[in-house]
Parts: structure tokens; C-alpha cells; sequence
């Protein structure tokens, strides 16, 4: 008797076991930390005003992004982002946010749209602007397994980031934002 009573504990126990490895498999394929990085360019669009005379501008720059977050299931990630861009002529721009995506389907090419938050500062030798911006995101994602993806995008993003120039009655500010980038991530 006590060799069955033995037995059936080691089944509840192997059981058990199974379980939890199911489980953990099944939590870490929907839910953990990823990071990951893009780059690619960055369009500004900016209005130059002196009283009522006003000039429409394109700033094209090339950027990065650095950004962490969580997947908080198969279909949707939280993240954080800082983004820096350059050009030739001391013109740095940096992005700080915080996004959300939500990806669709569960086959290893995912389409995903999402919506974006954040704080903008745009740096020159003669003008500085800052200021809030709200935005859309879309692109593709692909899974090479379970831990790390490919992906590439386009953000849209309206801006209030203005500033007045240092060396003349000139102000700027910035109307829109526009991203084209391809990246990775890497999930914990």
C-alpha cells in the first residue's frame, strides 16, 4: 500500500511539473521585456514665420531609436523611446515618448498599428525648438522564433515644438513628424 500511495503521489507531482513548464512556456512566448533599435530618416516639416510672411520647410535627417518595453500579450507591447537624429549643418533633433502597438495575428508576419506620445527638442547653431507630439505608428513585424523579430514601419506624428531664432525676428515651428525606419528586437 504504501508503494501505491507512493506511486500516485510521483504521477501528481510529474503531472504537476508538466503544468508548469506548460505554463511558463506558454507565459514567456506571450508576456516579457523586450528591447530594440531602428533607424532609417526622419521628416520635419516646419513653418518659418516674420510677421505675416511664412515659408514651408522640409528638414530630411537620418535617426536611430532605442526604445524598451513590455509584450504584454501575443497582441500588444508597451514600450519607452528615446530617438536622436543629425545632419551635416549642427541640426540634432531627440524624440523622448512612450508608445503602444498592437499587433495582429499569431502567424510569424504580423501587421501592427499603434499610437505614440512624447516630448521633441530640435537644436541649431541659431534656433532651438521643443514641445509635446502625438502620433500614429504602423508597420510589419516578423518572428524569427520566439525571442527575436524584424520589423519596419512608418510613424506619423503632429507636433507643437516652436522656437524663436537667435539672430533674427524669425519663429519655427514644427507641424509634423515622419519616420520610415527598419529594425530589431530582442525579447527576454
Amino acid at each position: 500500500m504504501y508503494n501505491a500511495a507512493k506511486s500516485t503521489q510521483s504521477e501528481n507531482m510529474k503531472k504537476l511539473l508538466l503544468i508548469a513548464v506548460f505554463a511558463s512556456v506558454l507565459m514567456s512566448a506571450e508576456k516579457g521585456w523586450y528591447i530594440g533599435i531602428d533607424a532609417y530618416k526622419t521628416r520635419s516639416n516646419i513653418t518659418v514665420s516674420n510677421g505675416a510672411a511664412s515659408d514651408k520647410q522640409n528638414l530630411i535627417r537620418n535617426s536611430k531609436t532605442f526604445k524598451g518595453g513590455y509584450y504584454l500579450s501575443r497582441e500588444g507591447r508597451a514600450n519607452i523611446y528615446y530617438q536622436r537624429s543629425d545632419t551635416k549643418n549642427d541640426t540634432k533633433g531627440y524624440l523622448y515618448g512612450i508608445g503602444y502597438d498592437y499587433l495582429i495575428g499569431s502567424y510569424p508576419l504580423k501587421p501592427y498599428f499603434g499610437v505614440l506620445l512624447g516630448y521633441s527638442k530640435y537644436s541649431q547653431p541659431d534656433l532651438t525648438m521643443d514641445g509635446a507630439f502625438i502620433g500614429a505608428n504602423m508597420g510589419l513585424n516578423y518572428a524569427f522564433g520566439e525571442n527575436f523579430s524584424v520589423e519596419g514601419g512608418y510613424r506619423y506624428m503632429l507636433s507643437n515644438a516652436s522656437g524663436d531664432f537667435t539672430t533674427s525676428a524669425s519663429k519655427a515651428k514644427v507641424d509634423t513628424l515622419k519616420n520610415w525606419y527598419v529594425g530589431a528586437n530582442y525579447k527576454f
